[in-house]
């Protein structure tokens, strides 16, 4: 009986230094280090990021003589699309909508945030409230460090509203904090495809346009002089 009641003891012990392991002396969780791969990883990515906001940048002539700019900010939105819960059959309504924060005039933009929300909300009838708010924002981007990436998840029930924040900073397991910047990064791949296709829409409209005029005025008659006095 001894004997087990000090293996337990022992058993105690060790998990409680474990446990101690995973917390700082001012209670902070531990942030595990990355290992070279990661490193490797995170340094692509941070190079990938780079190079997207300032094809972004690039863009923002274009999207401002257009007037889609409004209020310094430019968005798109994707429209809620209702998804189902296999196999409980729950049904949620999931919307994603990007804003771009820009700054300066017509012959300097930059830009300065980059904002990706996304809302899931339970929609099934006699349920509990479910609704689900991500924001995964850059309110930095002029130096491109995946450290001013921060995402705030929102998650509200019948019990209240409760509100996480995370970043590079407060991530514990190295490989989620690679994917954090990989979603990020794949995020920002979004808005360029998103804006080139406005762009490429835009292209054809007016090429549309300059046809139809051209095919009118090709397949007109003869001119006549108007007589005012009939």
């Amino acid at each position: 009986m001894k004997k087990l009641i000090l293996f337990f003891l022992l058993l105690l012990f060790f998990c409680w230094e474990s446990f101690a392991q995973d917390f700082e002396a001012d209670g902070q969780i531990k942030i595990l280090p990355y290992e070279p791969m990661q490193v490797r990883d995170i340094e692509g990515l941070t190079k990938d990021i780079k190079l997207f906001h300032k094809r972004i940048e690039q863009m923002l002539p274009f999207l401002n003589k257009r007037k889609k700019i409004i209020d310094n900010e430019y968005f798109q939105f994707v429209p809620a699309l209702e998804n189902f819960n296999f196999p409980v059959r729950d049904r949620y309504l999931i919307d994603k909508k990007f804003y771009l924060r820009v700054s300066g005039g017509q012959s300097a933009l930059k830009l300065d945030g980059v904002r990706f929300i996304t809302r899931k909300s339970l929609v099934t009838k006699l349920r509990p409230i479910d609704d689900q708010i991500g924001e995964l924002k850059n309110e930095s981007v002029s130096n491109s460090d995946p450290a001013t990436i921060v995402l705030t998840v929102k998650k509200k029930t019948d019990a209240g509203t409760k509100e996480e924040v995370y970043s590079l900073s407060n991530i514990r397991n190295p490989d989620q904090r690679v994917k954090f910047v990989r979603s990020y990064r794949d995020n920002l791949a979004e808005v360029i495809q998103a804006i080139d296709k406005y762009v490429e829409g835009t292209i054809r409209a007016d090429a549309k346009d300059v046809d139809t005029m051209l095919d009118g005025l090709d397949s007109g008659g003869s001119f006549q002089e108007y007589n005012s006095n009939r």
